[in-house]
C-alpha cells in the first residue's frame, strides 16, 4: 500500500507540472521522475513580445504550483503510511538550457538529440547540495529576465566530455501564500482515492519512478 500511495503522490505532481507547462514549452517526454520540456525559441520569440520576460516568471511559476500540489496532498489525506506522513520532504528542481538540438518525429513521440540535450541530463548529475533549485545555464541565463529580486549565484560543473559548464543558480523558497480550498483538498482527496481503487483492482498499473541513468 505504501509503494501504491508513493506512485500515486508523484503522479499527481508530474500532472500539476505537466498542466502548467503551457504553449510554447512541449513536453518531449517523461523520464522517470523528471519531465523533459522543450520550445522552439526563435518560434516563439515571433509570436509573442518581451518573451525574456515571459520566460523568466514562466520557469519560476513551476515552482509555485509544485508547493500548492504539494500543500493539497498533505491536506488530503489522514494515512500515516511512510510515504503519506513524508510528503513534505519531496522537492523539486529544475535545470533550464538554451542550445540547439535535432528533433526528429518518430510515430507520435517527439525526440530530442545532440550535444546540448546531453549537456542537460549531464547537469542532472550536479553537485549542488541544496533540495529545491533551478539551475540556469550561461546560455539560457543571457535569454531570459528573472523578476525583480530575484537573486542568483554563479557556479561552474567540470564534465570529462563537456568541459566546463557555467551556470547560476536560484533557490526558490517556499513563499506562495495561497491557501488550499475545501474544493482542492476534496478533488485531490477523490482523485487519490479513485486512483488507489483503480490499482488495487487491477484496472490500473502502478509507474515506476526512479533517478535519472547516466546518459
Amino acid at each position: 500500500m505504501e509503494y501504491v500511495h508513493g506512485t500515486m503522490i508523484i503522479n499527481e505532481l508530474m500532472n500539476a507540472l505537466i498542466k502548467e507547462a503551457q504553449l510554447p514549452f512541449q513536453v518531449a517526454k517523461l523520464e522517470g521522475d523528471a519531465i523533459f520540456l522543450y520550445m522552439l525559441v526563435e518560434e516563439a520569440a515571433s509570436k509573442m513580445k518581451n518573451i525574456s520576460e515571459y520566460l523568466g516568471e514562466r520557469i519560476l511559476k513551476f515552482f509555485e504550483v509544485f508547493s500548492l500540489k504539494l500543500k493539497a496532498l498533505q491536506s488530503a489525506t489522514t494515512c500515516k503510511c511512510g510515504c503519506c506522513s513524508n510528503i513534505n520532504l519531496l522537492n523539486l528542481k529544475g535545470i533550464f538550457h538554451y542550445g540547439k538540438a535535432a528533433i526528429n518525429k518518430i510515430g507520435d513521440f517527439t525526440e530530442l538529440s545532440g550535444v546540448d540535450v546531453i549537456l542537460v541530463h549531464r547537469l542532472l548529475k550536479n553537485h549542488l547540495k541544496e533540495k529545491r533549485y533551478l539551475l540556469i545555464t550561461e546560455q539560457a541565463y543571457n535569454k531570459l529576465t528573472l523578476p525583480a529580486g530575484s537573486h542568483v549565484v554563479k557556479a561552474k560543473e567540470t564534465d570529462k566530455d563537456l568541459g566546463t559548464i557555467h551556470f547560476y543558480v536560484y533557490f526558490p523558497t517556499d513563499t506562495n501564500s495561497h491557501e488550499v480550498t475545501a474544493w482542492k483538498k476534496f478533488s485531490t482527496f477523490l482523485k487519490m482515492g479513485i486512483g488507489i481503487l483503480l490499482v488495487k483492482t487491477g484496472l490500473k498499473k502502478t509507474g515506476s519512478f526512479h533517478n535519472l541513468p547516466h546518459p
